[in-house]
């Protein structure tokens, strides 16, 4: 869910640049604008993680020669 925060003054200066009468005909298109970008299936946290393309890249880290702790005594 997305929050969208429009204060009396982000209105004003939008109503001040465009051709909307009123605030209320001004947040009407706004958010019709924004739900109308935003409708598209958002990809989700895991596919943009998967990083498919990183597939073919070769890691071959090199081996510790000192350990990486030391017993308690």
């Amino acid at each position: 869910m997305t929050i969208i925060t429009l204060d009396d003054e982000l209105i004003n200066n939008i109503i001040a640049v465009t051709n909307y009468k009123n605030a209320q005909e001004a947040i009407v298109k706004i958010l019709a604008d924004y739900l109308q970008q935003h409708n598209n299936k958002q990809t989700s946290i895991t596919e943009l993680l998967a990083m498919p393309e990183t597939t073919d890249i070769n890691f071959d880290p090199p081996r510790l020669t000192t350990p990486l702790f030391n017993p308690a005594d």
